[in-house]
C-alpha cells in the first residue's frame, strides 16, 4: 500500500471503539502519586496519546508480520507528550486497527487501559524482533 491512512478517520474510528469499551484512559504521573483520567477526544488526538496508541500497535504489527505501517511522527511541542501524528501509511486500515486495539487490550487492567503499559507493549514487540534478529 504506498497511500497514506487519513489521521482524522483513524481517530474516529478509535473514539467509537474506546466509547464502547467503557475503560477510563488512565495517565500516571508517578512522580506525583496521582493517576489523571484522559478524555477519548484527547487520547484520539494526533497531538494526544494516539501517536503512543500507533507506536505501539505498530510494534506489535511488526512483531507479528515483519512489516509496520510507515508510522511517521514528529516533534510538536504543544502536542501532550511532545509527538505529533504526521502520516500513517504503508498498511491498510484494517491492520492498523487490529494492530492498535491488541496494543490497547495489551495495556489494560482493571483501573483502565494504562498508558504507561503501551511503552511496555512496544518495549516487549521490539525485544522479540530482535531477539529474532539475532538469532538469524
Amino acid at each position: 500500500m504506498t497511500g497514506y491512512l487519513d489521521i482524522d478517520f483513524v481517530g474516529s474510528v478509535l473514539t467509537r471503539l474506546l466509547e464502547e469499551g467503557g475503560r477510563p484512559i488512565v495517565l500516571e504521573d508517578k512522580a506525583q502519586g496521582v493517576e489523571v483520567e484522559i478524555p477519548v477526544d484527547a487520547a484520539v488526538a494526533a497531538h494526544g496519546l494516539l501517536p503512543v496508541f500507533l507506536f505501539a500497535g505498530e510494534a506489535l504489527l511488526r512483531d507479528a508480520t515483519g512489516g509496520g505501517f510507515a508510522l511517521e511522527l514528529e516533534r510538536d511541542i504543544h502536542a501532550l507528550l511532545g509527538w505529533r501524528v504526521k502520516r500513517i501509511g504503508g498498511a491498510s486500515f484494517t491492520g492498523v486497527m487490529l494492530a492498535v486495539m491488541e496494543a490497547i487490550a495489551e495495556a489494560s487492567t482493571s483501573r483502565g487501559i494504562m498508558v504507561v503499559e503501551l511503552g511496555r507493549v512496544f518495549d516487549e514487540a521490539t525485544a522479540r524482533i530482535r531477539n529474532r534478529e539475532t538469532k538469524s
